[in-house]
Parts: structure tokens; sequence; C-alpha cells
């Protein structure tokens, strides 16, 4: 989602600078399509760490990814001694 912002974004910066009369609103609406899809991304992202969603460590015996509040590797049996 954040490349489309970023794409969204220098689309409108290109339409304000090639066609300043026809392309200034579609151009600012682009770019403020943009700060928005940004800003939701980055939420996203931050709301999903803390909730731990999609948060994976790697077991140090057999390398499989894991979920990160696991006290124990469901592959190997490797038992954490609380540090991921």
């Amino acid at each position: 989602m954040r490349t489309l912002a970023l794409a969204f974004f220098l689309i409108g910066v290109v339409m304000i600078l090639i066609n300043p009369l026809f392309g200034f609103v579609p151009g600012v609406f682009l770019i403020v399509l943009s700060l928005v899809l940004g800003v939701i991304a980055l939420l996203a992202k931050g709301v999903g760490a803390v909730a731990g969603i999609g948060s994976e460590k790697t077991c140090p015996e057999c390398k499989s990814k894991i979920p990160a509040d696991a006290a124990v590797c469901r592959y190997c049996g490797f038992r954490y001694d609380g540090t991921p």
C-alpha cells in the first residue's frame, strides 16, 4: 500500500507540474489520497505489531518460523527461556 501511496503522490505532482490549469484539482486530489493511504498503511502496520498479528520469530534449532509468543517450537520442540 505504501508503494501505491507513493505512486499517487508522484502522479499528482507530475499532473500539477505539467498542466497547472487543468491538472491542479486532480493532482491535489491524488496527493491527498496518497497521504491518506500512507497514514492508513502506517497505522495498519502499527496495529498489527501491537496486536501481535503476523509477528514471528525464528527457531534457533531448526530455523523454522513460529509465532512470536510461542514458548516451544512446534517443529523440533525447542523450549524458549523467555527471550525471542
